[in-house]
């Protein structure tokens, strides 16, 4: 299989619904050039219409609803909803079952900060069958929780009677996976994105799983949303969004963030999946089993993208990080699952990807990797580089030129 590379950032070509232009740059990257142009405060406007406009209708003590996991975006969504825009936002969030400590603690901070909460957790014993399957099937262990995240919110709204359910970014949008023609800001058709794949539950049905169990996982009917009456916004098309920004802002109000070392998260950031305790890891390495490329590469290009490094330096840190997962996180999800490692190994190499090979030895290695476009890798140091990032080191500047 023959990869290709962004010529700006590290994405390869085998991100499923990329989509390169005829200079070879992705369409993230172009939207990340287009929205140097926009005209922020005139978005602001537009959003603030949507909030005085769910103000008025409003039948509830709440004005929106916000879907939260509890990281960095979600505690800076919520001070903007409150804050900027005089909204009176009531938190969803959808609760893992291997939720950590962290999490929990990243949750009550919301709360702390005087927003109310929700948070709704499936029931376990039906969690670990459909992340079994989701993982046997689909070589992907988030495939069904994505359902429960993403319905939990507009299934509230229902409930309550609440006419405007927001999320944050669109991933679509800021992954370059859609014309950017599109309207970037509804969320209606959130389920019919890659990963939800048009949110059917029938095809989790089975093993002792019913219709019953999987209400939390439904998302609400055709008919129900047309009664309901309500809108889906995603946040980031009005907002000049920076997920960097959002994790400073969120680590000064009481975040609290991963205290693993990079190298056995497969990541150079700290504040990022935060509520998983071994789910998230070992995710992140699957994707590079099936695809190639991992969570370092993903982050790295928003910061290419940014300018916090280049894409010599986002090289040399995706050929050290992309991929890595502690034995531990696999343990602890084969654990969970009922399986042991070498399952777990021969079920992930059967979804391996085209453009990985094996040497002399029988280890695996990338064909073509990004990092084989330039030879001189050794002079990057990486260690300073993920210091330099670093949104904590970021947050202790800040205060100590304060406090100076």
């Amino acid at each position: 299989m023959t990869v290709t590379f962004c010529r700006k950032c590290v994405m390869p070509s085998s991100r499923p619904g990329i989509v390169m232009d005829r200079e070879g740059v992705c369409m993230a990257c172009r939207w990340h050039e287009k929205k140097q142009s926009i005209d922020w405060d005139s978005r602001a406007r537009q959003f603030q219409d949507i909030a005085d406009w769910a103000k008025s209708v409003s039948r509830s003590s709440f004005d929106c609803i916000l879907g939260v996991s509890g990281g960095k975006d979600s505690l800076w969504q919520a001070h903007q909803l409150r804050d900027r825009f005089g909204l009176n936002p009531l938190l969803v969030q959808y609760v893992s079952s291997d939720a950590t400590e962290l999490g929990r603690h990243n949750a009550e901070n919301m709360v702390k900060c005087g927003f109310t909460l929700i948070s709704i957790q499936p029931n376990p014993l039906v969690a670990q069958k459909l992340a079994r399957k989701s993982f046997i099937e689909y070589g992907n262990i988030a495939k069904f929780s994505e359902l429960a995240l993403f319905s939990a919110p507009f299934r509230t709204a229902i409930e309550q009677d609440i006419p405007l359910v927001l999320f944050g970014e669109n991933p679509a949008l800021e992954a370059g996976d859609v014309n950017q023609d599109n309207p970037g800001w509804d969320a209606s058709g959130v389920r019919f994105s890659h990963t939800l794949s048009g949110a059917a539950t029938d095809i989790w049905l089975g093993d002792g799983v019913t219709s019953r169990d999987l209400i939390q996982y439904t998302f609400p009917s055709v008919a129900e949303l047309e009664s309901w009456g309500g809108r889906g916004v995603f946040m980031g098309y009005f907002l000049d969004w920076s997920g960097w920004n959002n994790a400073v802002f969120s680590i000064q109000h009481g975040l609290e963030t991963h205290g693993d070392v990079p190298d056995n998260i497969g990541l150079h950031y700290r504040h990022h999946s935060l509520d998983s305790d071994f789910g998230a890891m070992v995710n992140f390495m699957l994707k590079y089993v099936k695809f190639g490329f991992g969570e370092t590469t993903e982050h790295a290009s928003y910061d290419i993208r940014a300018g916090r490094m280049t894409r010599k330096e986002a090289a040399a840190l995706v050929k050290r990080l992309d991929g890595r997962c502690h034995p531990r996180y696999i343990h602890g999800f084969c654990e969970w699952i009922g399986i042991n490692t070498n399952q777990f190994w021969e079920i992930a190499d059967s979804f391996r990807g085209k453009m990985w090979r094996k040497d002399n030895k029988g280890e695996w290695y990338l064909e073509e990797p990004v990092w084989h476009h330039y030879q001189d890798l050794d002079e990057v140091d990486t260690d300073e580089l993920i210091r330099r990032v670093d949104t904590i080191r970021r947050v202790e500047e800040i205060k100590q030129r304060r406090e100076g």
